[in-house]
């Protein structure tokens, strides 16, 4: 169904994969991460109607800590997640699928054959490498993506559109900070996980062609080391918000006095 309205417009070949299938993936991580939103406030709301129905439980536990800082029923209960961990997970998750996309078919199909596969794109290597390679920078670019994702989300929720002021690309020079740490900034996450799936996607039509994967794979690579590097430089240091820092440093002060005790 999603390829239809392309074939309807004449827009055949290359187009016709690339562009349904990567506006899909572009949506349904999003529409992930909304969810996990959805069901992250459920537990929260949970969370906290229980410290209402359970005062003295709390009362126990702020004076059983004596000179330490009180700890919270909803440090204790919260599940133990943040968007670093279930980005990564997501991501994995993601990036599972699309290898077994990539390359599980082609080594399933091969298995049980005698001899090697090679295609014109890429004579040299055999097919079932080429694929591998493929779907080794995919993975990395999947979990990538889907961190993005879980940021540019994240940062709409928090700053609803109404009233933000216009902010420029880069707000510092902190190398981990660079992006805004607001909703521009998140949606500048996204559109960067757009518009590099695009390039990702686009450098491998080169395997259409003889020889293709000589440029193919080397420009695979660099969009997933560019992807990471604006990862790393632009939002790496702010990617968890205030609440969620907070949360953590709990969880931390939680383990401690359960090992002290």
């Amino acid at each position: 169904v999603v390829w239809l309205p392309f074939h309807a417009l004449g827009l055949d070949g290359a187009a016709s994969l690339l562009i349904p299938g990567i506006l899909s993936q572009f949506v349904m991580r999003c529409a992930f991460v909304k969810l996990y939103h959805k069901v992250e406030g459920v537990i929260q709301m949970s969370i906290e109607h229980h410290e209402r129905t359970h005062p003295v439980e709390q009362d126990e536990t702020s004076s059983s800590s004596g000179d330490q800082q009180p700890l919270s029923e909803t440090s204790r209960l919260r599940l133990e997640l943040n968007d670093w961990v279930s980005g990564v997970a997501a991501g994995t998750g993601f990036a599972g699928m699309h290898a077994i996309m990539l390359y599980g078919t082609l080594l399933a199909s091969e298995g049980g054959n005698i001899g090697t596969l090679y295609q014109d794109s890429c004579p040299a290597v055999p097919s079932i490498v080429q694929s591998a390679i493929t779907a080794f920078f995919f993975s990395i670019a999947d979990v990538i993506w889907m961190l993005l994702t879980f940021f540019g989300m994240r940062r709409r929720r928090m700053y609803p559109a109404n009233g933000e002021d216009f902010q420029p690309l880069f707000v510092s020079k902190v190398w981990g900070a660079l992006l805004d740490n607001g909703r521009f900034g998140g949606n500048m996450a996204l559109l960067a996980t757009l518009v590099s799936h695009s390039a990702a996607a686009l450098v491998t039509t080169f395997n259409m062609t003889d020889n293709g994967c000589v440029l193919s794979l080397p420009l695979l690579g660099a969009v997933v080391v560019l992807v990471a590097l604006f990862f790393r430089g632009g939002l790496s240091r702010i990617y968890l918000p205030d609440t969620a820092q907070r949360s953590v440093g709990d969880s931390e002060m939680t383990q401690r006095h359960g090992h002290a005790d």
